[in-house]
């Protein structure tokens, strides 16, 4: 079966990458080995996903993000860590990402953010570093905090 994903040129994307379906990459992205990207994903153009992250289905990935997996660069691959964000989480425009992290399902992150730190599910993080700003309320769609 043929997946179906948009992948905007120029972009590059590891031989060894997982892209699930209903995918869009923008342009100038770089999706590096081993990376699992899930269904219903939108990543922003300029985005760098290393090795060792994994984005959950039905993600949001603001333009320009950057995700890390080495905390003391350059190292050796063996000290390299995993980030995963998960289902439903939404990170704005020029979110920077640490290693070794879990964004929490369902979590927004604002544009800009330095992320140091896991984030629950489903709250609102913003600053440098990150922090949580409020939860998120389900009775209006999660569309605004509570």
């Amino acid at each position: 079966m043929k997946r179906k994903h948009k992948i905007w040129e120029p972009c590059n994307i590891y031989k060894t990458a997982i892209i699930g379906d209903n995918v869009n990459i923008g342009a100038f992205t770089e999706v590096g080995n081993n990376v699992i990207i899930g269904n219903n994903v939108r990543i922003g153009a300029h985005c760098f996903i290393p090795e060792g992250v994994t984005i959950e289905d039905d993600c949001w990935i603001g333009p320009r993000c950057t995700f890390t997996n080495d905390m003391f660069p350059p190292s050796s691959k063996k000290k390299w860590q995993t980030t995963i964000v998960k289902r439903g989480a939404r990170l704005g425009a020029c979110v920077t990402v640490l290693p070794g992290l879990v964004i929490g399902e369902g979590a927004l992150v604002g544009a800009g953010a330095v992320v140091t730190k896991s984030i629950p599910p489903m709250e609102i993080w913003v600053g440098i570093p990150a922090q949580f700003l409020r939860g998120i309320d389900m009775r209006d769609g999660g569309k605004h905090g509570k």
